[in-house]
């Protein structure tokens, strides 16, 4: 089998390749997601038209104030706004449900397109419930400190299956502050992407962390590399490779046991991801287990699209696939 980069060595083969298995699959693809795209139309048709009888109702209930008041003319018109009202909540809360299973049967439906892509069999499995495993993953890599205020969204799982099996999870962290009343003050998305871990083939004695340039503070003004440096024996290191040390940082344990791991091409494939996107990736390796956060704001969490055009379709299935195979090309590089 060809690694990932002999199949495809840049993003503009990637963009080609997602292109022309979608279109050779995409019949299939829009039958196997009619049924329940066709549902939240409606369900979201049949909301919009509740709002709207609901508005005109209570417009009309205005004008009325005075003149009719307690009048027969009256009481109809706020039954039937009560009617109204009761259909919006009844029929927005099945265009939500719908709308959470339509995005499970796209995603199921896209591992196919993604197998044929990548060349690497995938297993697709969805579970908004598995917040404390995400929870226990990010402290265990050191990659983010989850405070109290931190609220944790992720639902789909995609397994690809090769030399060493990757997980890669979807994954939205929200930190949530409020007033001195209790109530909503902000929301601010503190991190939306994937969370990629695997176990390697090779064990390395060495704890070695790496950000990106801007993002010694971390998220959320978390202290992440002083954090990190703190810790014994954790210290700042230099790769003696100019490009790399201007934009991504290393911390490690061990630096040459950290030379080892971080080879040449793993950090030129690195640097081309910064260069690419200037997002700021993080990457934790500890015994041998590797970890990733993968910045993608066009992630749709518990959503998708209900178009049945091409171009939208790509959009989506675009934001799923690209940080899955950036992370299967720096995970090999790592584990050959």
């Amino acid at each position: 089998m060809k690694t990932i980069k002999e199949r495809i060595p840049d993003i503009k083969t990637l963009e080609s390749l997602l292109d022309g298995v979608i279109e050779s699959s995409l019949t299939d693809f829009l039958q196997s997601t009619h049924a329940r795209r066709e549902e939240v139309i409606v369900n979201f048709k049949l909301t919009l038209l509740s709002l709207f009888f609901s508005i005109a109702i209570l417009i009309g209930l205005s004008f009325l104030e005075g003149s009719h008041k307690d009048t027969m003319v009256e009481k109809i018109l706020t039954g039937s706004s009560a009617v109204w009202l009761t259909v919006v909540l009844l029929s927005g809360r099945q265009w939500l449900t719908k709308s959470k299973l339509l995005a499970r049967e796209m995603n199921m439906a896209l591992v196919p397109i993604f197998t044929n892509t990548l060349d690497r069999m995938m297993m697709y499995t969805n579970d908004s419930e598995h917040r404390d495993d995400i929870k226990s993953l990010l402290e265990e890599s050191s990659l983010m400190t989850i405070e109290e205020k931190y609220q944790i969204f992720s639902d789909d799982t995609y397994t690809i299956y090769a030399d060493t099996d990757i997980l890669v999870r979807e994954l939205m962290v929200i930190k949530v502050e409020k007033n001195r009343d209790g109530k909503l003050d902000s929301n601010t998305v503190i991190f939306k992407g994937v969370l990629v871990s695997t176990t390697l083939n090779r064990s390395n004695e060495a704890e070695i962390y790496i950000s990106t340039e801007g993002d010694k503070r971390g998220f959320a003004h978390q202290s992440f590399w002083s954090r990190l440096t703190g810790l014994s024996e954790v210290k700042e290191t230099i790769l003696e490779w100019n490009d790399f040390e201007k934009d991504l940082h290393v911390a490690t344990t061990n630096p040459t046991a950290a030379r080892e791991i971080l080879t040449p091409e793993f950090m030129q494939d690195l640097h081309a991801w910064w260069s690419e996107h200037k997002l700021n990736i993080r990457i934790a390796f500890k015994g041998n287990k590797m970890y990733m956060l993968l910045p993608e704001e066009s992630i749709k969490i518990d959503s998708t699209t209900t178009s049945t055009k091409l171009p939208a379709i790509k959009r989506y299935a675009w934001s799923l696939l690209r940080p899955i195979w950036r992370s299967l090309v720096l995970i090999e590089d790592v584990s050959k």
